[in-house]
């Protein structure tokens, strides 16, 4: 009899402990590649604030933000990163999939920038008298900041999550670029259109090009931006070109820990905990030497104020 009640009470412990299992499936989470940013900083925070949270993190390595939105849409993750200007890009395109009443903003996370390189005697295809005024230029060793409506229906190189952001810059400011995808061979090597890349400094493409003697950095004016595209920021980048240390200003976008949220307010449970997890020890964070390097311009940006999309609310 001691035999079966033991089998039994076994038997209805192994179905309790599966049912359990079956609730607590852990939170996949799209970051990019494994030695970027978004994948250690994910990394920090689960470090920081997974004893708050209900359910493991499963951090997956990603291609970055594109990845990331898409498997969010078809619920491949529950939470990514993702560059605002990707975000506000699919919310223009397909607004029913992605908008901030299915997914919130979790925190704000550091700046990419817009690196813009144009070849040196660059000439556009149907260049007008508007043109030929600053096109001397791009011959000269320090460009100043181009009027981005000079490139108004021009082919731009680009590739990766880089072209979604070109495309973007073109919807937001109607430029009407033609973006065309740089090959993998071909990446850093000299060519005869401009190039937009967006990422962190130094980014390696953007010094195999300059490295090349054929293309200048050039700045871009981030007041431009803003009327119609606000969350690009004043930012400045730096380069060693020719043994010396360049400076451009050029504009930012923010990247952004963004959860899926649900109508029923107890699913969002978790995103709420993790949200005010990292809001409380944000400083901390920063301040670890064992983490990323981005969290002090994090720190920075939060104080500058919240982007505009919805946040998860702090306890």
């Amino acid at each position: 009899m001691n035999k079966i009640l033991i089998t039994f009470g076994l038997a209805l412990s192994l179905i309790f402990s599966q049912a359990f299992a079956g609730s607590s499936k852990p939170i996949k989470v799209g970051t990019g590649g494994m030695e970027g940013n978004y994948y250690g900083m994910m990394q920090d925070i689960n470090d920081y604030c997974a004893d708050m949270l209900d359910r493991s993190l499963d951090i997956q390595e990603t291609k970055g933000s594109i990845q990331n939105l898409s498997g969010m849409t078809n619920k491949k993750f529950a939470l990514i990163w993702v560059q605002e200007d990707v975000l506000k890009y699919y919310a223009r395109q397909t607004p029913s999939k992605v908008n901030d009443n299915r997914m919130k903003i979790v925190t704000g996370g550091h700046e990419e920038a817009l690196q813009l390189l144009i070849p040196k005697g660059y000439k556009p295809e149907s260049s007008g008298s508007s043109w030929s005024k600053v096109s001397s230029m791009f011959s000269s060793d320090t460009p100043k900041a181009l009027d981005l409506t000079l490139l108004k229906g021009q082919v731009i190189g680009s590739y990766g999550g880089s072209m979604t952001s070109t495309k973007a810059l073109s919807l937001f400011l109607g430029l009407n670029l033609n973006v065309v995808e740089i090959p993998k061979d071909r990446i850093g090597q000299a060519g005869d259109v401009p190039i937009l890349l967006v990422g962190g400094v130094p980014y390696a493409p953007i010094e195999a090009y300059l490295a090349t003697g054929k293309y200048n950095l050039v700045p871009i004016d981030a007041r431009q931006l803003q009327d119609k595209a606000p969350f690009y920021n004043d930012t400045t980048i730096n380069y060693e070109v020719a043994g010396e240390l360049v400076s451009v200003k050029t504009a930012g976008v923010r990247a952004l820990l963004v959860g899926k949220s649900y109508r029923k307010a107890s699913k969002n449970e978790n995103m709420i905990n993790l949200a005010s997890c990292i809001s409380d020890n944000l400083e901390d964070i920063a301040d670890d030497g064992d983490t990323n390097a981005n969290w002090w311009s994090v720190l920075d940006l939060e104080e500058a104020g919240q982007t505009n999309w919805s946040y998860f609310e702090l306890k």
